[in-house]
């Protein structure tokens, strides 16, 4: 089955929202440019997020370590507080503040960095 872009980024979107609901962080989705999503902290913080998502890991050269790759082209463009990246394949994500993103068009992920653990982690750290 051929899923168009706009229907794997959407269903991370609602994955993401989904997990942060989990965790008592109220989320609204929203249609504007760079931003997919308002939450509000058990504290009161509201925080905008842009969701990248994924399928599966890619594996570039051989003897490589398979790696989730996300398109970023529009950091920086007025955009979200914080980057959620989707790897809708394992119901995981990992957050980054929009400062933290890298300078290049893409942020790579090893399968490894997605853990409960990891994502746990990093709602505490940038939605707490």
């Amino acid at each position: 089955m051929d899923i168009s872009k706009q229907a794997i980024g959407r269903a991370g979107e609602f994955q993401a929202a989904a997990i942060f609901e989990l965790h008592g962080i109220i989320t609204t989705h929203v249609d504007i440019y760079g931003v997919d999503l308002w939450v509000q902290t058990p504290s009161g913080r509201r925080v905008t997020v842009q969701v990248k998502t994924t399928r599966c890991p890619q594996k570039y050269k051989e003897n490589r370590t398979p790696r989730y790759t996300f398109q970023i082209y529009n950091a920086g463009s007025g955009g979200a507080d914080v980057y959620c990246f989707v790897a809708l394949d394992l119901g995981l994500f990992r957050l980054l503040s929009s400062g933290e993103l890298p300078k290049t068009r893409t942020k790579c992920y090893a399968v490894a960095q997605f853990t409960q653990e990891l994502l746990e982690e990093d709602i505490r750290r940038y939605l707490y």
